[in-house]
């Protein structure tokens, strides 16, 4: 029996295509409607096995559903919840896939109605690649990552079990946390290593003639689309200058390490006890280490 019987996503682009994918290839849905800017992008999401159906206007899309995902780009998240909240059925579930969460949730809790029974709850699956649109899109995306989930004192306690349930039907390992730690959360794990992936880019000049897997591994995420992280960053900005700072400060003292030699060694002892611990909680049990994908 899937977990919903019609789900809806607003949005079938990267995340929006794969979580189709994967809703439709394991049986989760019992109907994924797509809502698309564009009619060309409704056919390639159904050849690509996102959707059964598709429609380019968002109340026709949300008609009926008992889980819309709001999966556009940040700053179309709150315009299009606004949209397609009075339409919704009463106990539908509203979901977002952005990865700034504070200022998103807020306005879309402002916009619920007393007695409409449409709950909301904040979702960011730290998954992804640096391609974009549906055909980067891939059903086995989520396998193995963290999803976050933002609950706040509003949110009803189905809307978690739901979500959690879908969360881990997808493969990925649910994490709860209020919507401010998000921010503060993703600031370093994923938005500042795509501005330290766009420096060394910057620096690299002709030294990039010599680049071997770890400049490549480490600058990957630079390729992103520019669009979507320059909108994620003006989101998260406090958060990201917080994480800058702390950042320059590290750097310093390596820096200063490096120059008298005390302690040099013990700061990358440090960082490798650190890191290898990261990837043992990382691991699902009983699952090989993989590369890291690139987080939203």
């Amino acid at each position: 029996m899937p977990l919903f019987e019609r789900v809806t996503i607003i949005g079938v682009g990267l995340i929006g295509g794969s979580l189709g994918m994967a809703l439709r290839g394991r049986a989760l849905a019992g109907e994924v409607v797509g809502v698309t800017r564009v009619p060309e992008t409704i056919a390639a999401a159904r050849a690509r096995g996102a959707i059964d159906r598709g429609t380019v206007d968002p109340v026709e899309g949300v008609d009926g559903a008992d889980l819309v995902v709001l999966a556009t780009p940040p700053d179309l998240v709150v315009p299009m919840a606004r949209r397609a909240l009075p339409h919704l059925r009463a106990g539908a579930l509203v979901t977002d896939v952005a990865s700034v969460k504070a200022e998103i949730v807020r306005a879309i809790e402002a916009l619920l109605r007393p007695g409409s029974r449409v709950a909301f709850l904040g979702g960011h699956p730290m998954a992804g690649n640096e391609g974009r649109g549906i055909a980067a899109a891939a059903a086995s995306l989520f396998e193995g990552a963290v999803y976050l989930l933002t609950p706040t004192p509003r949110t009803p306690a189905d809307a978690c079990e739901r979500l959690t349930g879908l969360a881990r039907a997808l493969g990925a390992r649910p994490v709860a946390m209020d919507p401010e730690a998000h921010d503060r959360a993703v600031a370093v794990v994923s938005h500042l290593p795509y501005l330290v992936a766009a420096a060394l880019v910057g620096i690299c000049g002709s030294a990039g003639n010599a680049a071997g897997p770890a400049f490549l591994g480490a600058t990957r995420v630079a390729g992103s689309p520019v669009e979507m992280w320059a909108q994620i960053c003006r989101l998260n900005r406090e958060p990201i200058q917080g994480a800058l700072r702390a950042f320059r400060e590290e750097l310093a003292r390596l820096e200063a390490a490096l120059a008298d030699g005390d302690g040099f060694d013990a700061l990358l002892e440090r960082a490798r006890r650190a890191r290898l611990r990261l990837r043992e909680r990382s691991q699902p049990a009983g699952r090989p280490a993989r590369g890291a994908r690139e987080d939203g």
